[in-house]
């Protein structure tokens, strides 16, 4: 039996073989073995998968239901659902522990409570900018279904959107009809508002008894809001939308002859010819020609003029509409040159034109008035942030509001309070500073620098003033095409900046070349207090301005050494762009992926590594500047300690508080026991060089104002003074440390290298060259 199992497969085996043959004998004896493609294994499917359904919108006190449906895929059965919700004002949950939820909204209260908790509010009359990250932190509520199963916790999410009667608002006073308006006030204990409006308008005002109150506009024309309590007033105006696109050149950029005519630069100002070749003029046109892209009518309230469907004010959904025009799947090359034709009424108002930024050119009087108003015109961050304040993709307003520039050490009282203050301190302030040419000299007036009441005259006022902005460092009608983080393919970024390559002379007396878009931050970020050097005499006792970051970078305006000992890293493409905007990632809350340029211009530490070995420790190095220049401060205070007699007299400029009174202000002298000091260390009152002297007993201070009515004549007891340099006498009269003395240089080198604030970084050798020679020079 066995014997004929063999035979049987043996002659099983021959004729496989004899069919073998035969087949390849048909193919001509050329077949080769095919190995057959392995297939796509399909994924395994999920354990468990839960569907919450869609997204929903719901009025403030209403009710939505909400269901989690599980499906099991691995045999598992459900033991426990439980509901949370994990964003948004809170709402109130019923059958929280079931697969059904209840949610009843909060009130409409509650939501206006949560969008002014996003803002910022200035102390004055204006309407209030509302970006679309405040508004969605608002409006958007999430709630989490967590499905325990026998297998594991499984968890999905849904968003539920109140329907509030807010919308994003770019802060003008000039604003399309039937779109919310929320207004601001001033600080004060109590609020009245009344509201005059236009012909025909029933439009009025709600929580007029509130700092912010709010109406919308139905009928074009001015509305006046008073504020009864205060006497404030502010005129709103309200129109509809035009737009303005009425063709493209031969180039592809966009025509407005409507525009054109008038903005010429003879009649009225020409910014169509630099606007044109910006990205705001094509970002729609870009998209919409990208076969990858991903464009649609979600993006048209920041790339077309006038989105909103909720509204009936000429605004590009009711063109789209009209003109039958169907968003395509994706993009195709050549399709804007077909809208331009077949769609001329969707073109007409599709990019960013001047009414994004301006406000609507329609049914108000303000348009064709002939005068530039301040209804729609502004410097505000808030304007440009009703687009570029969307993270993650569009969040370099909320990057800026991390920045120094968004108002931490620009504060309006320092812009308003000089010529040579507001020229950087204020965004109005600089831009008048560069139309004035010469940057050696603080804004002037028609006597030399110019007084408060003629910086009011310009327009710095505490009603107007704004910090440094994007509009300051960025002509809007001139930002170029082509942002984010520069490539190999797409440097130089062509994303402009209002002062390139080179900067003038500066007050801090040297200018930059070839530094790229570095030159705008160059030129504030010097020491302004003109030239120095061991050639130059001193002739006060005036620390270097803190911003010395360009002065330090250039290797200029130190003692005891050579000028002129520029970085290396001087030599980067934009210089300063390069590290804090391009190497380092912006905020990853306020970015997608850490893409695009750092607008919170924080640098870190960590892109030392993109030019140097990923072995360099930047950290480190900055530890021994750091060590290094607390070298230099002690060596300052023995110098201080043995050239003072063992008795000399000071004046105390620490601030303090007397009554409830901040009271920053000189005491009045007093004889200091050396053999009483525990140490003297450098720092800085009021822009001049001085020190902190600790006492080992503390000492009583007497402070008499001169001319004020808000403190009287106080004592305080201090552990610790802080004396300017100028102020440490023999008698009250002889200075114990002249301007010829190594002190005073010294001095001015270590506020140099702590103002720069790199720690070393921004040029290496240079820092440690100037505080090895500087303590050399106080031995």
């Amino acid at each position: 039996m066995q014997g004929r199992k063999i035979i049987w497969w043996l002659g099983f085996g021959v004729v496989a073989i004899l069919m073998a043959a035969l087949a390849l004998a048909v193919a001509g004896c050329k077949a080769t073995v095919v190995t057959p493609e392995p297939e796509t294994p399909t994924p395994p499917a999920e354990a468990v998968v839960l569907d919450v359904g869609t997204a929903q919108t719901a009025q403030p006190g209403g009710t939505v239901t909400i269901k989690v449906t599980p499906t099991i895929n691995d045999g598992s059965t459900v033991q426990s659902i439980k509901w949370t919700q994990t964003v948004g004002v809170q709402a109130t949950l019923s059958g929280d522990a079931t697969d059904t939820l209840q949610v009843t909204m909060p009130g409409a209260a509650a939501y206006r409570d949560a969008l002014l908790g996003g803002l910022r509010f200035a102390d004055r009359v204006a309407v209030q900018p509302i970006n679309p990250h405040a508004l969605t932190g608002a409006e958007v509520a999430t709630f989490q279904a967590v499905v325990t199963t026998s297998s594991g916790t499984y968890r999905k999410t849904v968003n539920v959107t109140a329907d509030i009667p807010y919308a994003v608002a770019t802060g003008l006073a000039n604003v399309p009809r039937g779109v919310p308006v929320l207004l601001n006030g001033e600080e004060q204990a109590s609020y009245d508002w009344i509201i005059a409006n236009p012909a025909g308008s029933q439009a009025t005002l709600s929580y007029a008894t509130t700092r912010n109150p709010s109406f919308t506009p139905d009928v074009a024309g001015k509305y006046t809001l008073t504020e009864s309590v205060s006497g404030a007033t502010i005129d709103v105006y309200a129109g509809t939308w035009v737009g303005a696109i009425s063709g493209i050149d031969a180039n592809g950029r966009p025509l407005a002859t409507g525009c054109t005519g008038c903005h010429n630069g003879t009649v009225a100002p020409d910014m169509f010819t630099a606007w044109k070749e910006s990205g705001h003029a094509e970002i729609f046109t870009q998209n919409i020609e990208n076969p990858q892209g991903h464009w649609s009518l979600s993006c048209a309230g920041c790339h077309t003029v006038g989105y909103d469907p909720k509204v009936v004010n000429g605004g590009f959904d009711e063109a789209v509409a009209a003109s039958g025009w169907q968003v395509p799947p994706h993009g195709d090359e050549g399709l804007w040159a077909t809208i331009v034709k077949d769609y001329p009424a969707v073109a007409k108002l599709a990019n960013i034109q001047c009414e994004n930024c301006h406000g609507p050119n329609d049914g108000n009087s303000l348009h064709l008035n002939g005068t530039i108003d301040a209804q729609r015109v502004s410097l505000s961050a808030d304007l440009c942030g009703s687009c570029h304040g969307e993270p993650l993709r569009h969040g370099r307003f909320q990057q800026w509001e991390e920045s120094k520039h968004a108002g931490t050490s620009t504060t309006p009282a320092r812009g308003l309070s000089s010529a040579s203050c507001t020229r950087c301190h204020s965004g109005q302030g600089f831009l008048i500073w560069l139309e004035q040419g010469d940057l050696t000299k603080s804004i002037q007036g028609a006597n030399g620098n110019a007084t408060v009441d003629e910086l009011r005259a310009l327009g710095i006022t505490p009603d107007t003033i704004e910090p440094i902005t994007c509009a300051v460092c960025h002509d809007p009608h001139d930002v170029g095409t082509v942002s984010g983080v520069p490539t190999a393919a797409t440097r130089p970024s062509s994303a402009n900046v209002r002062v390139m390559d080179a900067t003038a002379m500066l007050p801090s007396g040297w200018k930059a070349e070839n530094v790229g878009k570095g030159a705008l931050c160059m030129t504030c970020h010097n020491t302004r207090n003109a030239v120095h050097g061991d050639d130059i005499a001193i002739t006060s006792y005036s620390a270097p301005h803190t911003a010395a970051q360009g002065d330090v970078l250039m290797g200029e305006n130190a003692f005891f050494v050579e000028a002129g000992a520029r970085s290396p890293h001087a030599s980067l493409i934009d210089t300063c762009v390069t590290c804090h905007m391009e190497a380092t990632p912006p905020p990853a809350e306020f970015s997608y992926q850490g893409a695009g340029t750092n607008h919170s211009f924080e640098a870190s530490i960590t892109v030392c590594a993109v030019c140097h070995s990923e072995l360099f420790n930047g950290a480190a190095f900055q530890t021994g500047v750091a060590e290094k220049e607390h070298e230099l401060g002690e060596a300052m205070g023995a110098y201080f300690l043995a050239k003072v007699p063992d008795e000399f007299t000071i004046k105390d400029y620490t601030p303090h508080v007397f009554n409830s009174t901040n009271v920053d202000a000189l005491s009045d002298a007093i004889v200091i026991r050396k053999d009483n000091i525990e140490s003297v260390f450098p720092t800085e009152p009021h822009g001049q060089q001085g020190f902190f002297i600790r006492f080992k007993t503390p000492v009583t201070f007497t402070y008499t104002p001169t001319g004020s009515a808000t403190w009287a004549q106080h004592t305080v007891s201090l552990a610790e003074a802080e004396v300017r340099l100028g102020e440490v006498t023999t008698d009250g009269r002889t200075v114990v440390f002249g301007f010829t003395d190594p002190l005073v240089r010294a001095g001015w080198n270590f506020f140099l290298i702590e103002g720069d604030g790199s720690k070393g970084v921004h040029n290496p050798a240079f820092t440690m060259e100037v505080l090895n020679e500087t303590i050399k020079a106080l031995k």
